[in-house]
């Protein structure tokens, strides 16, 4: 049985793309490095989690009926641990995603179990659904702004404060004071 599970860590290792030579090398710019190596990190990434699912296969197959036992409650622990906290993961998240789109999330009245996932956490390709149908804030203010209505210190105005000595003096052509 062993032999099998080496077989395929190997041949998944035989898998991997050789070394560029110097002239492939020179050939490639950034961008194509950029995506060799997220390519060579994908593949890495599911390598290790095949061993690693393989390994706990191995370990549970070994485990004694106590063990078994124990392990099945601290995985029953753990799944209600994070039901409990879940919504709390998942209202953190979605304020956050909120916050880096610059919009404002109303989550009083949402149904956050919808958005956890089957391991507990915050399931974010739904959040990013969610936030992304937001309406976005307008940049320019609903209403015209006025000048002359109500405090505004803006405009070419010759006045500096509202000062009856001041207008006093406007009026009378700079000859009052």
């Amino acid at each position: 049985m062993e032999e099998t599970r080496n077989t395929s860590v190997q041949d998944s290792a035989h898998e991997v793309e050789q070394p560029e030579t110097a002239d492939q090398a020179n050939d490639a710019g950034p961008a194509d490095d950029v995506e060799k190596w997220r390519r060579l990190s994908r593949e890495n990434e599911k390598r290790w989690k095949q061993a690693s699912k393989e390994l706990d296969e191995m370990r549970r197959s070994q485990m004694t009926e106590q063990e078994k036992a124990i392990e099945a409650a601290k995985e029953q622990a753990r799944k209600a641990t994070l039901s409990e906290v879940g919504t709390s993961l998942v209202e953190a998240e979605i304020r956050v995603q909120a916050a880096s789109a610059g919009v404002t999330a109303p989550t009083d009245y949402l149904d956050l179990a919808r958005f956890v996932a089957d391991d507990g956490r915050a399931d974010q390709e739904k959040v990013k659904e969610f936030i992304a149908s937001l309406p976005k804030p307008q940049e320019t203010p609903e209403f015209p702004q006025l000048m002359g209505a109500g405090y505004h210190r803006g405009g070419n105005s010759r006045f500096s404060s509202m000062d009856p000595n001041e207008l006093a003096n406007f009026i009378a052509g700079d000859s009052f004071i």
